[in-house]
């Protein structure tokens, strides 16, 4: 059983696949960690000197630095560890702390646009995927990284949604400037992974459209454990 699970930022894609795929004896890979880890790896090789936005890093002068990150993206390994991976770059391997990082957040948009990466990580994500039965989370697995996927799901819900529930696991106040900032950010992510150019953020024509913004982390589970039971009949 192959289960693409994808949606937008901070749409529950990890807490939901993780849950869920215990509750089905699956692996589960977020693949939104892939990106992170080339991402961090090149901001220590020092990769990038300032915040490059995904429009920029497309520009002639950065094509020494589209070269080198898909070189880093063709040298990402993923490991099993149990029903979970662990990720390395170059050898290099990197930690849960090091991909969520302020510096990683702001930088992985423009390396997840660009087209040589995607090829190069989609292939991870599909070896992956053949090894046995797994949950593959991120934004187009569904649509290009597993389209024959037995069963295909889209978290779906508002930004304004999204950001209540990241700005409270972090601790902050609804309403508050953090909250706020984190509103925008998602805002613009959304705004980017919707309009590029390769691989948009969009659910695959077959994908089941599940609405979180009322619905508790429970029952998002209970939804996708029923459809993934229903496509293995």
């Amino acid at each position: 059983m192959r289960i693409a699970l994808d949606g937008p930022a901070s749409s529950g894609k990890s807490s939901v696949g993780q849950l869920a795929a215990a509750e089905l004896g699956l692996g589960f890979l977020d693949t939104g960690l892939l990106y992170r880890a080339v991402t961090h790896r090149a901001i220590e090789l020092g990769i990038f000197t300032s915040t490059l936005s995904a429009a920029e890093i497309m520009l002639m002068p950065f094509t020494g630095v589209r070269e080198r990150l898909t070189e880093m993206a063709g040298a990402t390994t993923v490991t099993e560890r149990g029903r979970d991976y662990t990720v390395a770059v170059e050898g290099s391997l990197i930690t849960e702390r090091d991909l969520e990082s302020p510096e990683v957040e702001l930088q992985v948009p423009a390396v997840a646009a660009i087209a040589s990466v995607r090829d190069e990580l989609r292939e991870v994500q599909r070896d992956v995927a053949v090894r046995g039965g797994t949950i593959l989370a991120g934004r187009d697995i569904g649509t290009v990284v597993l389209p024959e996927a037995e069963c295909k799901i889209f978290l779906d819900a508002t930004a304004e949604a999204r950001a209540a529930r990241r700005a409270m696991q972090r601790g902050f106040a609804i309403g508050s400037s953090e909250h706020q900032r984190i509103l925008d950010s998602l805002m613009a992510r959304d705004r980017e992974d919707r309009a590029r150019p390769v691989a948009p953020l969009i659910p695959a024509e077959d994908a089941l459209i599940i609405h979180t913004d009322h619905l508790t982390l429970e029952q998002v589970v209970d939804q996708v454990v029923a459809a993934a039971r229903r496509a293995g009949r």
